[in-house]
């Protein structure tokens, strides 16, 4: 499990999903994740607003990961 908190835990991570990130980080686990992609197929709302309507994630969570995705994705671009 990584931490949500610590961009140097995800050193060795080229792209991740935001589901993925969570997942990774021990904030979801496979139900909530095959539930939340099984709703968006009729919901339309992006997975970490899902997950915050499922309440299984906080906002700040939601935040955080969100951050960390862009910076991985950031540092993969400069790479």
């Amino acid at each position: 499990m990584k931490n949500l908190y610590n961009i140097d835990e995800w050193a060795d991570v080229s792209y991740l999903r935001i589901g993925e990130i969570l997942l990774e980080a021990g904030k979801i686990n496979l139900y909530h994740l095959s539930m939340a992609l099984d709703i968006q197929k009729f919901k339309k709302m992006p997975l970490g607003e899902l997950f915050l309507a499922m309440k299984v994630i906080s906002e700040e969570d939601l935040i955080q990961a969100l951050f960390l995705q862009e910076s991985i994705q950031k540092r993969c671009n400069n790479a």
